[in-house]
């Protein structure tokens, strides 16, 4: 079934299954705090206006590492959006390559002692490691294009001899 199928055709099959992961996992539970688990929209807008928090943190010059990882892990959504509409490859590639760096605040964020909302420990749910598959799998193209061996072209064979 899948036997005549391209690198370039896999590729987009990738992303279309990324964005797919991507929206749904807004719906899923995002983190678990104590008994209560958040989903994935509130763990967006959560992480996405700690922003002026760390800003906050940085004028009053508290301790504002939990905060930048929090601004981080809330950027990354808008990121991967911008990175999935913008024409430029090359700068599809640099979203693409940056992503994998990015994804690692929520993890430090989930490894923070007391983290979360009222010292509360927060823990991934379903909904984090289908949000980060998505993120993934959307530049998948880019990962195909970015990991295959370039091919040689004839000219440059020619051209030393």
């Amino acid at each position: 079934m899948f036997s005549n199928l391209e690198s370039d055709d896999i590729a987009n099959l990738g992303r279309i299954a990324g964005i797919a992961l991507f929206a749904v996992a807004f719906v899923l539970p995002g983190v678990r705090g104590g008994p209560t688990s958040y989903s994935g929209l509130e763990c967006a807008w959560v992480t996405l206006v700690a922003t002026p928090g760390w800003f906050a943190s940085l004028r009053d010059r508290s301790n504002g590492d939990l905060s930048f990882f929090l601004m981080v892990s809330g950027w990354i959504a808008p990121l991967v959006l911008l990175g999935a509409v913008i024409k430029s490859e090359k700068l599809k590639r640099g979203v693409a390559k940056i992503l994998p760096v990015l994804l690692l605040a929520p993890w430090v964020v989930f490894a923070w002692p007391q983290s979360g909302w009222g010292a509360v420990p927060i823990h991934p749910g379903i909904g984090h490691y289908v949000w980060t598959a998505g993120c993934l799998l959307i530049f998948t193209p880019e990962y195909v294009a970015m990991l295959s061996p370039r091919k040689k072209d004839r000219n440059e064979d020619t051209a030393s001899d």
